[in-house]
């Protein structure tokens, strides 16, 4: 732990040692931006400042319970909160597209990428009246095609995804509350326009409207992103690799794959084994020669499947709160990013102290002063070169490096299929230690890390911890996975650390209790893995002893995926409270009501021994439910 001056306290040991560096260059970090902020507008936390039109901005005071307009408390919040949700769904949508378009372009053979699942493409397909005796790239040129057309489909019709893909239970419960979503960006666009000034003031609808973005989240927006990428990158295998800043080479070309969009990674990764590129690596004076990381949720991505590129891939390094930090180090030459995630402060300060090269790969992605390789499937190739050789180019400008000794091993690689595996075939043996209580149940740590709160870890890391003392296996995505990284909880030798019951078991499987599910795209495998639980039990997802918890979460994306864990009946537990409080309406509908409509509610609470204690009470109370031993 490090404490500075107020707002300026890092979690982790590494991040606490880096901090110091910062410190002393004379950088200003995320911590003191924070601190600088204080006091942030109160206003703004409650979700009860309206910025829509010029007679604004209106804020809700006890002198003035409406805005100009008339507008209530309850119809900013509400409004406030769609407009989140929208902006979410549609980015996770965004990545599912690009995905979707690569396997098109694969089909077409315009992509220097290959099937590598092509029985997972099938079976997919053929749910889709794709016929899978055809060839492979006609199979894949069509569900490319198919996806993209859902994605663009109108919004009176329900989608096709949803209707093949979703479990009948909660099928039958969405149509009853008829959100059943059509096409995402004709929802989005809806929902915008419901949400403008005098349009809508029906909060019910409102609210009903994130949860049928909540479900177009999951199926056009996670379940693709996830599916098509495993098709063309492989499906994710257990294995253990090295993890956090302590691992960065001081002797070696360092490159990092940061942001979301693994597919460029995959290819960066092979291009850079071929001997030519190692040689002049340590022509340029790197002994070691050419190394390459993830960082963020790609860096989880390419985690999952770290076991084929173990020659090549060193390490996921951390979360979006220390990317400032790792590039302190003074030792990474290159940090190659797509979109979501990247500070402002890295093209504009931090790059051109510490000489790092940065290359943006999306077309979202626009920085001042920062070279542009935007991916295209059939570029893929070259622009892995012009990466590397950059790197190379960059390792002769470096200066002093700084980093970490502390160094961790972590496990990543699961998925409901790769457990499923380590279980010899089926969930089955999951589902006995659930009825014999070896696992109470199961808690999805997922999402972002903030430094609110002096969290930047410690909620997440702290909560996951009294988990896994009560015997309650916890899976993680997301920065939230780093953060439990960081801190040796997804090492196989932090079963010492869990209860005796869940120890015992992690021993048996060979698994640390806190298992990587990879990104925070990946949360709708936790989901399926959630859906498939349900279905071999023969009873819905609320009846679950699982709990979903965000226990840092941050941005948009994460409000999309929190609908849809409520969509999905699931219970979830947030912190900080979302900006919502500000209208007892809508938290008590959040909190309460809803969970009489999908099975699924949001609980608040921000300190992590407490909200350990009350996702053990949901859990038992699951448990006692379904007649299962408390």
């Amino acid at each position: 732990m490090s404490d500075n001056k107020q707002g300026s306290k890092t979690y982790d040991q590494l991040s606490g040692y880096m901090y110091e560096v910062t410190r002393k260059d004379g950088m200003e970090t995320i911590y003191e931006r924070f601190a600088n902020q204080q006091p942030q507008c109160s206003f703004g936390s409650m979700g009860i400042c309206c910025t829509l039109c010029t007679d604004g901005p209106c804020q809700i005071t006890r002198k003035a319970t409406r805005g100009v307009c008339g507008a209530s408390a309850d119809l900013i919040v509400t409004r406030n909160l769609l407009a989140k949700c929208v902006q979410g769904t549609v980015a996770n949508v965004y990545h599912a597209r690009n995905v979707a378009k690569t396997l098109k372009a694969v089909g077409e053979g315009k992509a220097d990428y290959e099937i590598k699942e092509p029985e997972k493409l099938k079976d997919l397909a053929s749910k889709f009246g794709i016929d899978p005796k055809k060839d492979i790239k006609d199979i894949a040129r069509e569900f490319g095609t198919f996806f993209i057309d859902q994605i663009n489909s109108n919004d009176y019709t329900p989608l096709e995804l949803v209707k093949v893909l979703a479990p009948k239970k909660r099928y039958d419960v969405w149509k009853k509350l008829d959100i059943i979503p059509g096409g995402p960006n004709s929802e989005a666009a809806t929902a915008l326009s419901k949400s403008m000034t005098n349009v809508n003031n029906d909060v019910v609808d409102l609210l009903l409207h994130c949860l049928r973005l909540g479900i177009a989240n999951e199926y056009a927006g996670l379940f693709g992103i996830t599916t098509m990428q495993e098709i063309l990158t492989g499906t994710a295998k257990p294995v253990e690799s090295s993890v956090n800043i302590g691992i960065l080479d001081p002797d070696a070309v360092n490159i990092i794959m940061h942001g979301h969009q693994p597919l460029l990674a995959i290819k960066v990764l092979e291009t850079a084994r071929d001997k030519k590129w190692q040689q002049k690596a340590k022509d340029a004076g790197a002994k070691n020669g050419l190394k390459i990381y993830g960082s963020l949720c790609e860096g989880q991505q390419m985690l999952n499947i770290a076991s084929e590129y173990k020659d090549i891939f060193y390490g996921q390094i951390g979360n979006w709160i220390q990317q400032e930090l790792i590039l302190a180090t003074g030792a990474v030459d290159v940090l190659a990013f797509d979109y979501n995630c990247v500070m402002p402060t890295i093209s504009e300060e931090f790059a051109q102290k510490y000489h790092t090269k940065l290359i943006s790969t999306d077309k979202v992605i626009r920085q001042t002063g920062v070279e542009r390789m935007e991916f295209e499937p059939h570029k893929a190739n070259e622009i892995a070169e012009k990466i590397i050789q950059r790197s190379l180019e960059s390792f002769t400008q470096r200066k002093e490096v700084n980093i970490p000794s502390v160094k961790q091993t972590a496990m990543g690689g699961f998925t409901t299929e790769s457990v499923a595996n380590a279980l010899g075939g089926s969930v089955q043996p999951l589902i006995d230690a659930i009825s014999d209580k070896t696992v109470k149940g199961i808690a999805a740590i997922v999402g972002c890390t903030t430094v609110r709160e002096y969290q930047s870890g410690r909620h997440i890391v702290t909560l996951a911890e009294e988990l896994i003392k009560k015997d309650i296996l916890v899976i993680g995505a997301g920065c939230c996975s780093s953060a439990m990284q960081n801190d040796g909880l997804m090492d196989v030798k932090a079963k010492d650390r869990a209860g005796s019951n869940l120890s015992g078991l992690c021993s048996a499987l060979g698994v640390p209790p806190c298992l990587s599910y990879g990104s925070c795209t990946d949360i709708g495998k936790i989901i399926q893995t959630a859906v498939i639980i349900a279905q071999e039990l023969g009873v819905d997802v609320p009846d679950l002893p699982v709990v979903a918890s965000a226990p840092e979460y941050m941005e948009q994306k994460a409000v999309a995926d929190a609908f849809t864990a409520v969509a999905f009946g699931l219970s979830l537990h947030l912190s900080p409270a979302p900006p919502v409080l500000g209208s007892p309406l809508v938290t008590r509908i959040l909190t309460e009501d809803v969970e009489k409509l999908t099975g699924g509610r949001v609980f608040v609470d921000t300190d992590p021994v407490s909200t350990a204690e009350k996702i053990e009470a949901h859990i038992k109370d699951k448990r006692k439910k379904l007649g299962l031993k408390i």
